[in-house]
């Protein structure tokens, strides 16, 4: 993986800049590791992506099974909207991969993000919906 633009591995911050907050995404999402994907969380963050709400340890567990097979992701935001320390972004997003008995993964659909500015600054995500429009085997 190429990395494009600096990221703090310890800290990795999405920012309010739009296209440099999708590209961190992207970036951090593509590396394969659930345990960096899970920084760009805040502790109390909603994430829906399992199909399910999850938070804490049973969302990072579902990070790290899920991006161990290093499925690929790309998106493309449709809008973004920032008020102060609260972000509302919409994503299109395509996932290629392969599922654990060794069937292609295919997913795509819409997400709406929310992010927040914690204490020191940095932008986190606070609710992550994505929707899936398909789950087709290839």
């Amino acid at each position: 993986m190429a990395i494009t633009v600096d990221i703090d591995f310890d800290n990795p911050d999405l920012t309010d800049d739009t296209d440099l907050q999708n590209e961190i995404f992207l970036q951090v999402f593509n590396s394969g590791d659930g345990e960096l994907f899970d920084k760009l969380y805040r502790s109390d963050a909603i994430s829906n992506f399992s199909g399910e709400p999850l938070t804490g340890a049973a969302r990072l567990k579902f990070f790290k099974e899920f991006l161990a097979s290093k499925p690929s992701l790309q998106a493309t935001v449709t809008h973004s909207y920032v008020a102060g320390d609260v972000a509302l972004i919409g994503v299109q997003y395509t996932i290629d991969g392969t599922q654990a008995d060794g069937a292609p993964l295919h997913l795509e659909g819409t997400c709406t993000d929310v992010l927040r500015r914690v204490e020191e600054g940095r932008w986190l995500m606070a609710v992550d919906r994505p929707v899936a429009g398909s789950l087709l085997p290839e």
